[in-house]
Formats: structure tokens, sequence, C-alpha cells
């Protein structure tokens, strides 16, 4: 059989479509020649499949300036822990909604009901300040056992149960997601029959980890091995109110021993120094629901997110240890956003969390969650798709927070939070959200130019002009603002067919 290769460029195949002008020639003409479809599916170690553009940098080196000697642990997460108020000190305020809120004070919550109306003339706060009823319906229904959590009054046989505090009497916590793993009776570990345990090369177990992840949902994900230096990442001790056990004051230490077994006891997370490898993965969150979140706090395209990921932490955690292996969550317990940015999930950029990913912006909770392992795994690198000097220029989502927390300007070394959240100068040159006083309100996440539907052709492009030609940055942030691509209106969601969870994974 005749097999003929053809030798065309993907700069001849930008000519022949008429979209070979400025920037994007210059963007074709940068690109690889393939003969064939084995060729180009065998370049270089991208596992996750990126988009070609997308460049792998070494270990340790991603795309933002970390000074690992600075940088060291902290002692806990650095979100808002400002006293809550009441549900009367809500109503008092004119908040409606009782405790339907986030993290915002009544002062915030009415700034945003302002600021939504006005960027949407006709929005309805509605009876619980997030929509109307049909929006507030799906959020409620999305907050169902969210970073899993025990749900407190339900009917169970006829009868109100509150299981969260059965639980909690019966000694337990107040999720069902765990440090150690569920660890069920059902979960047959080999060498508790005398068999040995899965034996593969870190790339064989790599595969093995992916393909488990994809199969119960994620996109993408990463590894990498602790060090000296990407220690620091973890923090030395837990905060209140962070991970999977929400409801704990916190104080609990960190430690990485030279002990067989990981173990918890009240005062102490106890690693074993072989569980050095690390494990992350991204979870999508709707797009077009991302975009159009309104009101006091983010929307059902989070809370989903949150509902479902958490559940398949557990899975994989079952998963690795019917492998014959232990599989630690580190959830709340470790910085996100570098860790991500450390696997190649995707890059620093001004929001400073989540890291902002190739394919899906920052419409993905690629931030919320991260294993150890004692399962040897390959790494994966860092990646340049150009979002960190993309940042430098837009701004977007800076001049969209309705309270100034995000960080303006070019990037610095200079944490100008610091003295709120704790954390030492100088750690990377970036942009810092000033978590400290963040409410979670839903405007800046739908704000990012590379939130764009991973099916849009011309958005590609753009995407790609962005990674080789970093001089037509400002352009694209200004089309972007007069386009208007960002934020929608709430109610359009309801008139979209919406693909199976939210995701289009069409070719």
């Amino acid at each position: 059989m005749n097999i003929s290769h053809s030798t065309l460029s993907r700069r001849d195949f930008m000519k022949g479509l008429g979209l070979a002008g400025a920037g994007l020639g210059a963007v074709a003409a940068s690109a690889p020649v393939f003969h064939d479809v084995d060729e180009l599916t065998s370049l270089g170690s991208n596992v996750n499949k990126y988009p070609w553009y997308v460049k792998e940098r070494d270990f340790k080196n991603p795309t933002v300036e970390i000074d690992w000697d600075t940088l060291e642990r902290p002692n806990a997460n650095n979100f808002k822990s400002h006293p809550r108020p009441s549900a009367a000190d809500f109503t008092a305020a004119g908040v409606v909604g009782g405790n339907m809120t986030d993290l915002e004070t009544p002062a915030e919550a009415l700034a945003l009901y302002d600021y939504c109306e006005k960027e949407f003339p006709g929005w309805d706060k509605g009876y619980a300040g997030a929509g109307d009823i049909r929006s507030t319906a799906l959020d409620n229904a999305c907050k169902f056992m969210m970073m899993g959590q025990w749900p407190a009054e339900i009917y169970q046989g006829g009868k109100r149960i509150n299981v969260r505090n059965a639980i909690l009497a019966a000694g337990g916590t107040a999720t069902f997601s765990s440090f150690l793993g569920p660890q069920a009776a059902t979960t047959i570990r080999p060498q508790d029959f005398g068999a040995a345990k899965w034996q593969g090369t870190p790339e064989e177990n790599f595969k093995t980890l992916r393909n488990a992840f994809r199969f119960l949902g994620c996109q993408d994900v990463g590894c990498a091995e602790i060090d000296n230096d990407t220690v620091k990442f973890f923090h030395k001790i837990k905060g209140a109110g962070s991970g999977f056990n929400t409801g704990e004051a916190g104080g609990k230490q960190i430690a990485f021993k030279d002990i067989d077994e990981a173990y918890e006891t009240a005062d102490e997370y106890a690693i074993p120094n072989k569980c050095k490898y690390i494990i992350t993965f991204t979870a999508r969150q709707s797009f077009e629901g991302t975009r159009r979140q309104a009101g006091i706090t983010e929307s059902f395209s989070v809370w989903y997110c949150y509902a479902r990921y958490v559940k398949m932490i557990c899975h994989m955690q079952e998963f690795i240890r019917g492998l014959g292996y232990q599989c630690l969550n580190m959830s709340g317990l470790y910085f996100s956003n570098p860790l991500s940015v450390i696997t190649g999930l995707g890059e620093h950029g001004r929001r400073s969390s989540p890291a902002i990913h190739p394919k899906n912006g920052t419409t993905n909770r690629a931030n919320g969650w991260a294993l150890l392992t004692d399962l040897p795994v390959a790494p994966t690198n860092p990646i340049d798709f150009g979002a960190y000097k993309f940042c430098e220029t837009c701004g977007i989502c800076a001049d969209a927070c309705p309270f100034g927390l995000i960080q303006k300007g070019e990037s610095t070394w200079e944490n100008p939070a610091a003295a709120k959240n704790g954390l030492a100068q100088g750690q990377f040159k970036g942009w810092r959200t000033n978590n400290t006083d963040c409410p979670h309100c839903p405007t800046c996440q739908g704000t990012c130019p590379f939130n764009s539907t991973s099916q849009s052709f011309i958005h590609d492009m753009v995407k790609a002009t962005t990674t080789n030609l970093p001089m037509f940055n400002g352009f694209f942030a200004n089309m972007e603002r007069f386009m208007e691509y960002g934020r929608k209106p709430q109610w359009e969601f309801r008139d979209i067919e919406q693909p199976t969870y939210g995701f289009d994974t069409t070719a």
C-alpha cells in the first residue's frame, strides 16, 4: 500500500484559510512541519495532550520566578477568617437570604448587589441574593455534600436525622474526605492476601493513574517529587476551617517523618518520607456557568465541582490503596497554586489562584487538591503558553474586582497583603489576590480571556499568538474588553443547550 506524506506546514495551511496575516501568520511560520499523524502525536512528553503551542520548561523553573531560598513553609492557610455575622445581622442590613452567604460582610453583600445591577441591568437579586429562583435552586442543589461535608438534618426513613452530629458523636469528622482516605472494608490490598503489590515503572504508573483520574471525571494530571524546595509548599500547621475538616479549629502539625505508615492523631498528620510523590489534577467547571455567576456567592458551577471532585479523591485513594500503596489527601494542607504550576497544570496569573489552564483558563479547580503517595510516579514539567506574559499587560480581572483585592500593575516580588496574610516578602515575582479580605464573590473567575471555549478556532489561534508573539498581548486584551467576551447575564444560562456536566468535550 502506498503511503504518501503531506509536507503541508501550518503556515501554508493558514494561508489556505486566508488567516496568515499579522501575528497569526508569524505563529504559523514558527510551527513545525508534520509528515503524518503518528509523527504529530509522538512529539515530546505532552502527556496531558495540551495544544501544540504549549511548551514545557525545566522542573522548578516555571514562568513565574521563585526565590527558593526565601520561600519557607507557612504555618497555616491565609484565607479570610473574620467573625461570621449572624443571619439577623445580614437581615438588619438589608441583605436577603439569611445564612445563604459565603465570606462577605453585610456591607460587601450590598456592594455586590449594586455591582451586579449595574453590570447587568435588569438583574434581580431574588429572595437569597443569588439571582432568580431557578439560579438559586440550582445553587442550593449543588451545595449538597459540597467539600465532602456530611449533611446536617436530612430525611432518613421518614425522620429528620442530623447525620453530621451523629458522626461527630461517634468520634468521626465533619467530612467523609480524610487524610488517610476511607480505607473501606471492601478495599482489598494485595498484601493482605499474601500477594505482591502492583509493580510498574514510574511512566507506567503515571499512565495508570491518569487513566483512572480521567475515568472518574478529571481532565489533566500532574506529578512532582518532594525535595528540599517543593516541601515548602506544604504547611507546617493546619489552618482553622481549611481543607477536608472545615469545622476544625486548626493547629495540627503536618510532619514528614522516617516512618513506614502514615497516621493521624488529634495533634498531628504524620507523613512517611517515602510518600514523596505529589499528584495534582484539574477539575473542570462549566465555562458557560462560570461566566454567568452573579450575586453574593459563587454559583452552581463552583459548588458542583467541589461536590464531585472531593468524592473522586476518595475513589483515587481507594484505588491507589488497592494497588498496595498509600495515598494521602493533603487538601487544605498546602499551597495549591504553586503546586499546580510546578506540576504543569497551568501558569501563575494575575489572580494568583487558580492557575491559568491552557485549555480552560480559570474555569477549573486545578488548585483545590493534592495527594501524596509512595507509588513512584514520573514527573510532569511546568508549562509555558504565554499566560504569565499576557497577564503583565491585561489586568481585566483586577479591573473587575468590586473590592480592588487583585494586585494591579507589573509583577513584583513584594506582597502588598503581607501584614494580613503573614506570608513573607520576596518569595516569587508575580501577583497576589488579597485572600485575607476576599469574600469569594463570583466576579473575577468569569473575566479571564483564557476562559474561551476550546472549540473556538480563532480563540485557539489567539492563544497561540500570545505564546509566540507577546507584543500582541495588549491588543488582544483590549479586543477582549471591546468584544465583551467575558461575563454574561445570568439568565442566559437556561437557554444554552448544556453538554453533560457542562463540559463541551467534542473534538
